[in-house]
């Protein structure tokens, strides 16, 4: 079923009109019609969320000036509790003024499509990923957020949140300067524990196909891939 639209949020933090077009079976015609919504309501951004096996459709949005800019994967597994984890992994308690959160939100968002996009040349993706970190520190859209911390310093961040009756990761980052120490790797143990203590019936993270690091964690991990959605922006 194919849906539109608009979206307040990114609307207002970015200054310009934004909406959100799901293609799942769109012909022509009513493509046709979508493109003329969006010229006459004067959005200047558009995302669309096209399923990555239909080429018709993702013909349709490219040959329309869509810009590829993310092909997303989404994992999901049946919560399950872990033993075992090596490294300090602990609940966050503080304020996130700590400019170690700040550098571990941004390398989150390395692969991000706010960062690939070039028509972004406002510091959105720093204002955007800086912004999902407060509110996960504060609670607006996450009830958990996990630091591991080696030598007192943070060396790698996660959140963790719902969406309807799953838990969902949202940022994960370990600091390139202690990669390789599985620390990845106990922060997705601890974040599974967690969601298996709230009797969660499933647990989800998304992350780009391009970013073979975190694809082959997950996998490591036991989570299983549950989609891939092509995601586009169309700028007018």
């Amino acid at each position: 079923m194919n849906s539109f639209t608009l979206l307040p949020w990114d609307t207002s933090f970015f200054g310009f009109k934004v909406a959100r077009v799901l293609l799942e079976d769109a012909g022509r015609a009513e493509f046709e019609h979508i493109i003329q919504r969006i010229k006459e309501e004067h959005i200047r951004l558009t995302y669309f969320f096209v399923l990555s096996d239909t080429d018709n459709l993702n013909g349709m949005v490219n040959d329309a000036g869509g810009l590829l800019v993310d092909e997303k994967i989404t994992f999901s597994k049946i919560p399950g509790f872990h033993t075992g984890i090596s490294n300090i992994v602990v609940e966050y308690r503080g304020t996130g003024e700590e400019s170690e959160l700040v550098d571990l939100a941004l390398q989150a968002g390395l692969y991000s499509r706010f960062r690939l996009d070039d028509n972004f040349r406002n510091g959105e993706y720093e204002r955007l990923y800086k912004s999902w970190l407060e509110n996960s520190i504060t609670g607006k859209i996450a009830f958990n957020v996990l630091i591991a911390t080696v030598q007192d310093k943070i060396a790698g961040l996660l959140t963790l949140g719902a969406k309807g009756d799953h838990a969902e990761i949202g940022l994960l980052s370990v600091d390139e300067k202690y990669r390789g120490k599985g620390i990845g790797k106990d922060l997705v143990y601890y974040a599974d524990n967690i969601a298996f203590m709230k009797q969660y019936g499933k647990i989800k993270v998304a992350t780009q196909i391009q970013n073979e690091g975190a694809c082959i964690l997950y996998g490591k991990c036991g989570y299983e891939i549950e989609s891939k959605i092509s995601i586009y922006h169309l700028w007018q």
